[in-house]
């Protein structure tokens, strides 16, 4: 079992489903149901993944309107909790404190894309090393 079917497994009660979707789109929830963009990458849809369970977990109504500052809020909301319910601020704290060489090291090991990683520790209030600084 992959970390994406993991995941999943956690969620018993909500549907699960991969479909194509525009590129742009990296998942979708509505209800209980959760539609991840099965043209993206696995490291992409287990991204997208942590963030619709964030939805699922804390957010409110309809929130397609990103005009509008509630919207807003629960998205950064969602995306926060997908940050934060895959790696703990110890867990971050803890691979800071073993000196990976690079930011690119500690994505790859955690199965992460580096935006992703960068915004997790900027959650967190880290900065990582970038390979070509």
């Amino acid at each position: 079992m992959d970390k994406l079917e993991s995941l999943m497994s956690q969620y018993p009660n909500i549907t699960f489903d991969f479909e194509p979707m525009p590129m742009k789109l990296g998942g979708l929830t509505v209800d209980k149901e959760i539609t991840i963009n099965s043209n993206k990458t696995k490291t992409e849809q287990f991204q997208w993944l942590l963030e619709e369970l964030g939805h699922v977990e804390t957010s409110v109504g309809d929130i397609s309107d990103y005009n509008e500052i509630t919207s807003m809020r629960q998205e950064h909301a969602a995306r926060k909790w997908g940050f934060t319910h895959y790696l703990s601020e110890k867990d971050l704290k803890d691979i800071v404190k073993e000196h990976p060489e690079n930011d690119y090291e500690v994505a790859e090991d955690l199965g992460l894309q580096i935006p992703y990683l960068h915004e997790i520790g900027f959650t967190y209030g880290f900065n990582f090393k970038h390979a070509t600084d």
